[in-house]
């Protein structure tokens, strides 16, 4: 078996889950996208459940990944907006994966993977912000309240992004 094959199948699956979501791509439409015969397909997954559930689980890990909790002897807000820009980087070079993340309408058992994540993304951000409230860097304030809201603005220039690239693209590199 072959592991090229296997990573073939899988973009092809994400292209298509992001284009027409999960209900309405169907294993032939990866099969084809893919290149490979439907056979092919089931030598590596067992249903389009399973290499959805792939895609997913490899896109929290390499977001997960690139967000690095706050280090208290360097600048928190620089290492803040390095996180959003790896965040951010990692959307547009994945725009088909970033879109099932942030425009899913699936399975409830594959949002909670993604919301399980995102939760994750909420707990790192407020522990951030509470050692910022503890070396007397930030104010007191709720800093679940602050990392949701933080978190929902990552999200919402990600969905500009990959919706209205050019025009938030150029505003990002001037001020970012």
């Amino acid at each position: 078996m072959s592991v090229q094959t296997r990573e073939r199948i899988i973009k092809a699956a994400a292209k298509e889950f992001a284009e027409k979501g999960f209900y309405n791509t169907q294993i032939s439409h990866i099969v084809e996208s893919a290149g490979v015969a439907r056979g092919t397909f089931y030598i590596y997954f067992k249903s389009k459940e399973e290499v959805f559930e792939e895609i997913l689980k490899k896109v929290v890990e390499d977001l997960k990944e690139r967000i690095k909790p706050v280090d208290i002897s360097r600048d928190p807000v620089e290492q803040v907006k390095e996180n959003v820009k790896r965040v951010i980087d990692y959307a547009l070079e994945n725009r088909e994966l970033a879109k099932i993340i942030l425009f899913r309408s699936c399975e409830p058992n594959y949002a909670k993977i993604i919301d399980c994540f995102f939760e994750d993304v909420v707990n790192l951000i407020s522990r951030s912000l509470e050692k910022g409230i503890k070396l007397g860097i930030l104010k007191p304030h709720d800093t679940e309240v602050v990392a949701r809201v933080i978190l929902g603005g990552v999200k919402e220039v990600i969905k500009s992004l990959i919706c209205k690239r050019k025009l938030i693209q150029k505003k990002l590199r001037m001020n970012f």
